[in-house]
């Protein structure tokens, strides 16, 4: 904080000038000279034009912008009169909403850095040539027969929980070659989730997906499509190509009983999951 002694219509005044304050409000979208004068205003009151340029210490020729910005931005009024004076607005109406957006701002970059990080484990072990196959933990399976079959045996074996995230072509996909076994494993008292992105192409799938398990819809997609069993097992999928065929590909997928990187990716999947409003049903006929 410094201080600076300045005369006023002959009154000498202290003002101080708070460095800490204006690099918050500077956070909070403001500019320099914008988080001056409002500073100024609710420290001192309503003032004129010239005298808000003054007590903020803001060239007069910049001042008159930033006061128009903060008006613009609901920070100040105009109390009508001659000469107009300006009035700050509550920092609790004004800025307490920029702060609340600003944490649901860092909430996405948090989700975003976590899901970038479950990415980065997984496509290490998708991509053929980083495959480590000394671990036992890891296996690679070739060829989307190969994956289905593999998804299958997973899904029958379920006995707790199953976690599944795909996009718009791969929710089809698992429609036709595991809706049955997802069905079934909701039947014997398994949680059965599926996150998927959903557009015009495959919106009536969704919504019959729906009657069978939980179904939520994402609007940006989080990587290679998965599944995880019980939390013990995971497979993470490389679809090639992502089109409608469950009978070939040149899918490859990372299977991995690791209890990190599965856990990290349960981890991940309800973060989202209990972001997202249950997926709408038609209405009535």
């Amino acid at each position: 904080m410094g201080h600076k002694n300045v005369r006023h219509n002959g009154t000498v005044i202290r003002v101080a000038v708070e460095n800490r304050e204006v690099a918050a409000l500077k956070r909070l979208g403001l500019t320099e000279y914008e988080s001056r004068i409002y500073l100024a205003l609710i420290k001192m009151g309503p003032k004129k034009a010239s005298e808000v340029s003054f007590f903020a210490q803001v060239p007069r020729t910049k001042a008159y912008g930033a006061i128009r910005e903060l008006e613009r931005k609901g920070l100040l009024r105009t109390i009508a009169g001659k000469p107009e004076l300006y009035a700050p607005s509550s920092p609790n109406d004004t800025l307490a909403p920029l702060v609340a957006q600003l944490n649901s701002e860092l909430k996405d970059s948090e989700d975003m850095i976590q899901s970038l990080t479950v990415l980065f484990e997984s496509s290490k072990y998708t991509k053929r040539y980083e495959a480590p196959r000394e671990l036992a933990e890891f296996w690679q399976i070739d060829g989307r027969k190969n994956v289905f079959d593999k998804i299958s045996e997973i899904l029958r074996d379920a006995g707790r929980s199953v976690n599944y995230y795909t996009d718009v072509r791969g929710l089809i996909r698992a429609y036709k070659a595991h809706s049955d076994a997802l069905e079934k494993a909701k039947k014997r008292g398994v949680v059965v989730r599926v996150l998927a992105l959903v557009s015009a192409e495959n919106s009536s799938v969704a919504q019959e997906f729906s009657e069978i398990v939980d179904l939520k819809r994402l609007d940006k997609a989080l990587g290679p499509s998965f599944v995880s069993v019980d939390s013990h097992e995971l497979l993470v999928i490389e679809s090639r190509p992502s089109d409608l065929r469950t009978d070939r590909g040149f899918d490859v997928a990372m299977w991995t009983t690791n209890k990190l990187l599965v856990g990290l990716h349960d981890q991940f999947y309800e973060r989202i999951w209990n972001s997202l409003p249950p997926l709408k049903t038609k209405e009535p006929t």
